[in-house]
């Protein structure tokens, strides 16, 4: 559909009049993935930082993959899902951080979801998966077009 000038083959489309549009959206379509894939960690991250959610993990999830010390790995995942999230939204320190996430990522889908099953309602170890898919992505894409990486010009 894009060719390697960039520009949207009309022809192909169903509708199109909407070419125009895709031509101007398309590139922010990978910032736009980076930014809600952050979006889905910020919360959980807000919770174990400021309500409490570090400690509950640490005698819940943490204490059942028998890691120690139990508030340390917490607290580390506390911090990559509220400092990490924040950073990869604005797209500094990507590649690292989109790793550290796919760590967790596995961890979560290996050592946590595997228990409740593939398919859980409410979410099972296929999100997780699919979160760590992109994830991955971001490891091997790095922070994109619109980034501060891309922006102060050094990346990982």
């Amino acid at each position: 559909m894009i060719d390697e000038a960039g520009t949207i083959d009309k022809s192909r489309l169903i509708i199109p009049g909407l070419a125009g549009l895709y031509q101007r959206v398309a590139p922010l379509n990978y910032a736009f993935l980076r930014i809600m894939f952050a979006l889905i960690f910020l919360p959980a991250g807000i919770d174990k930082m400021f309500w409490g959610g570090a400690t509950r993990i640490a005698v819940g999830n943490v204490a059942k993959l028998s890691l120690k010390p139990e508030l340390a790995w917490a607290w580390t995942v506390a911090g990559l899902e509220f400092f990490g999230a924040i950073l990869l939204a604005l797209g500094l320190f990507t590649r690292p951080l989109a790793f550290a996430f796919a760590v967790e990522l596995v961890v979560i889908a290996f050592g946590i979801m595997s228990a409740r099953g593939f398919f859980y309602i409410g979410g099972g170890m296929e999100v997780a998966l699919l979160l760590e898919a992109l994830a991955i992505a971001f490891v091997f894409g790095g922070g994109g077009r619109y980034s501060l990486d891309r922006l102060i010009g050094r990346e990982f």
